[in-house]
This record gives C-alpha cells, structure tokens and sequence, in this order.
C-alpha cells in the first residue's frame, strides 16, 4: 500500500503539477488529454532512467520532454518553451533539496521510525506544497505574453540551466536515496553539513529570483529602446505627411486662383464650337484636379499621405502598383504606417534589382472579416533569390506590431514573387 501510494505520488502528482504550471506560465489553456498523454511520456521516461541512470542526461531527458511537448503538442513557442520547462524544473529541484535536506536535519535529531517508513511519501507531498507556493510567487514576476528570441534565451537558460543541474547533484549524490542508521549512532550515512546545504539552497532560490528579475529589466529595457525607435518612425512619417500636405495645399490655392480664367477659357472655345478644344481642355484640368488630393485613398490621410509618397517613388523606378487597401479604425495610424512603410520600402529596393525589361510590380491589398483584418503585400524579385533573407530591422518591426494585435506576420517565397502576410485581431467595440 505504501509503495502504490509513493509509486502514484512520483508518477502522477509531479508531472500534473509540472504541466500545470507549464501551462499557467506559457498562457495556454490546460487540457486533460494533454495532460494525460504527458504523464504516460513521464512514465516511460523514468522507467528508462531506472535502467540507465545518469544524473546529468536523466535531467536533461526530464527538461526537454516537458519543453517538446509544450511546444509540439501546446503549441508554446519553442525557445520560451524550453525557458519556462528549465524554469519549472530548477524551482521544483529546489523545493525538493530544501525537503530533503530538512528530511535528514529532523531524523538526526529525532530519529523516529515511522517517518522514516513514509519518508517518500512525506517528502513528496512537502516538495510539492513547496513548489506551488514558489511556482505562483515566481508566476507574478513572469510575463506570460513575453517573446523570447535566441539571445534573450541565453541570458536566462544559461543561469537558471545550472541552478537545476546543481540541485539535481546535491539530491543524488550528497543525499541520495539510501540512509545508513545505527541505533546508538544514528545516521551515519549520509553525513552532511546540513547548515551549509541551507546556505547553498538559499543562494540557488535568490540567484533564480534575480535571474528572473534581471531578465524582465533587460526585455523592458529592449521594449523601451524599440519605443523609441517607433517613436522617431512616427515623427518622421508625420513630418512626411505635412510636407506632402503643404505641398497638395499649395496647389488647390494655385488651381482655386485660375480656376475663372480656366472657366473663361473653356466658356469661349464652347461660344466658338470648339468643342474638341474645350473637351481636350476639361481633360487637362481634371488631371490638374486629380494631384490636388493624394492618389491612394485608404480611409486614413496619414496613411493616404505615406502610400503617394512610396507609390510616387516606385513609378519613378518603373514599377507598376496595384493598391487595393483599405485601413480599419481599430488599428493605429501609426501601427500602418510603421507596417506599410517597411514592407514597401523593401519590395522597391527588391524591385529595382530586376531589369526594367521585366515586369516589376507591387500589390498592396487587404481583407477583414470580422475581427480579422489580413493585408497582403507581394512584389517580383529577382532570379537568384531562391532563399527567404534572414529578418532585419524592417521585418521585426512588423512582427512586432503584428504580434502587438495578437496576430502574426508570414513569408513566402514562390515563382520569384516574395508575398508578405500579416494578421491582425482587432477589438470589436
């Protein structure tokens, strides 16, 4: 009974509780089914460190199952998957050194037989009370809609991946799973310096809570460096915009000036039957007309404003522009120009490598349905790209502003058309 009872402690208990809090830290919904299927994957791994043991790849085997399952079955983004599984485990390793290590102070002092009989089960449920606590303290410092990219992953993994590892060493190799008892002597194997193991568990517990702590200053630290940039973006766009509209003001004033001696004119040529010359001159004035106001209408001046200027430049290059593109309320003005500028500056350098000989072109469109807004951007490249590029600073500046509306941005590469796609989930109010 006593076995079943510390067997169903180990094999079921601890992995729930490891993909619960995986599932609380990573901001996903928690599934039964999911769970389930982790455990029996628990199960068959701790069998098979029971046949080859080995304190470091056993860990190892531990942590990367949690994280592959979080991200191929979770859908938990792979580097923060692996941060928050090292994370769980390093916390879990903790609560359970800091148990054994009281386990072991207690029976040196008070050496009773029976909480050496049910010393697992005692220890177990200990650990885990421990856990809970700690995983949802540390939980209030953890940014759960946080993205982690390769070089954040290692100022945090690095730490905290050794935190774990040493932890896992004091439990096995200083504790250990056997106890030597003299009964005049009392335990006489293992020997330990428990205050010292106090120390170095205390430490371990603050290093990872100031691991945590320096993390999340240096991601608020590279948000606020990125708002800054958006911020000189938006100053800049803005600029554009009231040169363009100054530019567009000045030209109504002059049009509105001669627009009696226009009416004049073609007043005479129709006196005269000259009706040839009078459509030919309507015809001049209504291209007159047609530059007072910006050629792309989108449903927002700034963005009308940016888009003129770009398309403006890109026929300059011989590059034919088809725009179909209109801009919901609920998205930023400055959000789409950040978006529409960067990617559209990249399809007109991309553009100007294909000789003029070829068709160069750029489609801008978009579609809503419902709060689901997706605007598509496509241009020709060049023969000798047959790869994606690696982002730069562009591209993650639309990511970031995809990723702000809880969307995300795609990009495909086929039949020398590079095709961009960016999702966004707007609020309906």
């Amino acid at each position: 009974m006593y076995a079943l009872l510390s067997n169903t402690l180990y094999y079921i208990v601890t992995p729930v509780l490891f993909y619960f809090f995986f599932c609380l830290y990573c901001g996903i919904r928690f599934d039964y089914k999911h769970c389930f299927c982790y455990v029996l994957c628990c199960a068959l791994l701790f069998h098979i460190e029971l046949q080859y043991y080995n304190s470091f790849f056993t860990m190892l085997l531990e942590l990367l199952l949690l994280a592959l399952y979080g991200n191929i079955v979770s859908k938990c983004p792979f580097y923060k998957s692996i941060l928050i599984s090292v994370l769980i485990h390093s916390i879990h390793s903790i609560c359970n050194g800091l148990m054994q290590m009281a386990f072991f102070w207690l029976l040196s002092k008070n050496p009773i037989t029976q909480l050496m009989q049910y010393g697992d089960v005692i220890s177990i449920l200990m650990t885990s009370f421990l856990a809970v606590l700690l995983l949802l303290v540390f939980l209030k410092y953890f940014d759960q809609n946080m993205t982690v990219n390769s070089f954040s992953f290692l100022i945090m993994i690095l730490p905290v991946f050794f935190i774990s590892f040493v932890e896992r060493i004091i439990s096995n190799n200083i504790y250990g799973n056997t106890i030597v008892w003299n009964s005049n002597k009392g335990i006489v194997f293992p020997v330990v310096n428990h205050t010292t193991i106090l120390l170095l568990q205390l430490f371990a517990l603050v290093c990872l809570f100031t691991s945590l702590i320096a993390y999340q200053n240096i991601k608020k630290s590279i948000y606020s460096q990125q708002t800054i940039q958006l911020l000189k973006q938006q100053y800049h766009f803005q600029q554009n915009y009231i040169q363009e509209a100054q530019m567009r003001y000045e030209k109504t004033r002059s049009f509105r000036h001669d627009i009696k001696n226009h009416i004049t004119v073609l007043s005479e040529l129709l006196k005269q039957n000259l009706s040839e010359q009078a459509y030919q001159y309507l015809y001049h004035m209504e291209e007159l007309s047609q530059n007072l106001s910006f050629t792309v209408q989108t449903g927002n001046v700034v963005v009308n404003a940016l888009l003129s200027s770009k398309f403006s430049l890109a026929k300059q290059h011989h590059i034919t522009i088809e725009c179909d593109l209109k801009i919901p309320d609920d998205i930023k003005e400055i959000d789409c120009c950040i978006v529409l500028s960067n990617a559209i500056d990249n399809a007109i350098t991309e553009s100007t490598t294909i000789p003029q000989t070829q068709h160069r072109f750029i489609t801008v469109k978009s579609n809503q349905k419902g709060n689901i807004y997706m605007l598509s951007i496509q241009n020709k490249c060049h023969k000798g790209m047959t790869a994606i590029p690696d982002m730069g600073i562009g591209l993650k500046n639309i990511k970031s502003i995809c990723e702000k509306y809880n969307g995300t941005m795609q990009i495909e590469l086929h039949n020398e058309i590079y095709h961009i796609s960016m999702l966004f989930i707007i609020s309906q109010q």
